[in-house]
């Protein structure tokens, strides 16, 4: 019974510490410029030939991991990828690989650690094919990067705007060319680009500047030591001095015999009584013999 209320106590310490960590560490994503989505945004894509379709792209917009300083180059990076469903965006004649896929896009970049008007920043990217495409098949979209530097503290947002998709071989005459903007109402409605929150703070700067303080010592010169030296010498008593003999040395001496073991005259030997016990067992024998010859034989 102990051993389950001490598990069960456990337990529930661990369930409130993950919950504290999951807690922090979801607090901390904002302030970090976690990617936003991927998620579905509905644009318009109008090639240069004729017509015009709507497609639901997964976007995906990631900032720096770590809280950037002002005057700091802050890194973005924009993912477009195909539709979660159909219809997705297709190549409309081969793709082979001496052709190239250009991405440009607009990034939109508000707030006011980037100033006091909206900033576009125009990143772009090319991807050339591993393995020719045939008609028909998805458009793979390179993967654009941009950088803004911010100039004070706070929070600046940053969104995708429109994008143009370039096909060909790099002439005019041969390029297959997409601009993909986004419609006023989008289907579904929530499909629209969702912004990406960047926070700008000063770096913590805990410089202490400690000057060591000098140590004054005073050095005194020791006083010369001086070493006196006495000589005692025991003087003799004027006559001659009678030796005593041992035995009147000795003033004292002690009650009793001596600790010898020998007895002395603490009293009678032991073997005393081991000897009359001796006689009067061999007299008690003789005495039962003699009385047992003296009894009358009957006849």
């Amino acid at each position: 019974m102990l051993k389950s209320r001490a598990r069960r106590r456990i337990a529930t310490k661990a369930a409130v510490a993950g919950t504290f960590s999951a807690g922090a560490l979801l607090v901390a994503i904002p302030a970090l410029g976690a990617p936003v989505g991927p998620s579905p945004v509905t644009y318009t894509c109008t090639p240069t030939t004729a017509g015009g379709a709507a497609f639901n792209f997964q976007v995906q917009l990631s900032g720096p991991y770590t809280t950037p300083s002002p005057n700091a180059t802050v890194p973005l990076t924009w993912v477009i990828a195909q539709p979660a469903t159909s219809p997705s965006m297709t190549a409309p004649a081969a793709i082979p690989t001496t052709n190239t896929i250009v991405i440009e896009g607009d990034l939109v970049a508000s707030g006011t650690p980037v100033g006091t008007s909206p900033t576009t920043l125009k990143p772009a990217a090319t991807y050339t094919p591993f393995a020719s495409l045939s008609a028909g098949a998805p458009i793979p979209f390179p993967t654009m990067t941009a950088t803004v530097v911010p100039t004070a503290v706070g929070t600046f947002s940053v969104k995708p705007g429109q994008f143009v998709l370039r096909i060909g071989s790099g002439t005019a005459t041969a390029e297959q060319t997409y601009t993909c903007t986004l419609p006023v109402t989008a289907t579904p409605a929530s499909a629209t680009p969702l912004p990406l929150s960047v926070v700008v703070a000063s770096p913590s700067s805990t410089t202490t500047s400690s000057t060591p303080t000098p140590t004054t010592t005073t050095s005194r010169t020791p006083k010369p030591t001086h070493t006196v030296y006495e000589t005692v010498t025991s003087t003799p008593k004027a006559g001659k001095t009678k030796k005593k003999s041992p035995a009147e040395q000795v003033t004292k001496k002690p009650d009793g015999g001596a600790a010898t073991g020998g007895g002395g005259d603490a009293g009678p030997d032991g073997r005393m009584f081991v000897m009359a016990g001796t006689i009067l067992v061999f007299g008690a024998g003789v005495g039962g013999l003699m009385m047992r010859r003296r009894r009358p034989q009957r006849g």
